[in-house]
């Protein structure tokens, strides 16, 4: 366990940014989260779950953690972290091969004998979510690994923010007080390099405006791709870019998992426009 955790913790689920939260302060469901921890519910997949179980020991700083295995009740107080699939909301998501999602949720919705990774949840009626494909749009499952620190650092970073600066805004509104937070912490830094996966610039990243801009980045394929991550360089950073029934990007530090910036978009942002490229790229020049 040492050796595979000390191979896989700088690979590093958000939120609105790279998630979006439902939940403020002042609601019933966070002071829970907070008075009683959450509790990871196993999928089944013996390799995932140790990666889950090593992020959580080593990352997971928030509140408390258990562990159950899959198909057990967690305690009715507790908030249950597991995976859930979402079908796409409109056509043109479809070829999102991946809907598998990190979910935060407060255990009395949860029930125990549903198939979670292929039953969709009410995500109005979670914390916090985060999908696995906003790295890049065709994540094959066998990958996703790869993700779970920084699904879990962003997801951490987003509850920390509500907390320390008691938002107690919902929905729409909660999200835009976390992501100038965000904004404000990290707007000085410069000298990045941004990583971007080749699924991405097909889809809703304009290669040609990235390469007039001046900034450093590199265009990658799959294995490619996975050696940067693996390097773990603290000047890299992935773009996070999910689009389902809200849209939120997101800027990750591959090394720690730690977000420099996040927007949150309530509707669906089919393409990142000029206006949020500008603000991408200050951190690349």
């Amino acid at each position: 366990m040492r050796v595979l955790f000390t191979a896989y913790l700088f690979l590093f689920f958000s939120i609105s940014f790279s998630q979006v939260f439902n939940q403020g302060y002042g609601n019933t469901e966070f002071k829970n989260l907070l008075a009683n921890g959450i509790t990871y519910v196993k999928t089944g997949n013996v390799y995932f779950d140790s990666i889950m179980v090593q992020m959580l020991e080593h990352q997971w700083k928030f509140t408390s953690y258990t562990i159950i295995e899959r198909y057990k009740e967690p305690e009715k107080n507790s908030t249950a972290l597991f995976i859930t699939t979402q079908k796409p909301v409109r056509e043109h998501q479809q070829d999102r091969k991946n809907g598998r999602i990190i979910t935060l949720m407060p255990a009395k919705f949860f029930d125990e004998g549903a198939d979670y990774e292929n039953v969709p949840v009410d995500v109005s009626k979670t914390l916090g979510y985060m999908y696995f494909n906003g790295f890049h749009d065709l994540i094959r499952s066998e990958d996703e690994y790869r993700y779970i620190m920084m699904m879990l650092n962003c997801l951490q970073e987003g509850l920390a923010i509500i907390k320390e600066n008691q938002l107690t805004d919902v929905e729409v509104v909660l999200n835009e007080n976390i992501s100038k937070n965000i904004y404000e912490k990290h707007k000085t830094l410069v000298g990045n390099t941004l990583i971007l996966h080749r699924d991405q610039a097909t889809h809703f990243i304009d290669m040609e405006k990235v390469k007039t801009s001046g900034i450093k980045y590199r265009l990658l394929a799959d294995d490619e791709y996975h050696t940067v991550l693996d390097e773990a360089n603290p000047l890299h950073y992935l773009l996070y870019f999910g689009e389902n029934k809200y849209t939120e990007m997101s800027l990750i530090r591959i090394a720690t998992g730690e977000m420099i910036y996040t927007k949150h978009f309530p509707k669906e942002y089919l393409k990142i426009g000029k206006k949020e490229m500008k603000g991408l790229f200050g951190y690349f020049k």
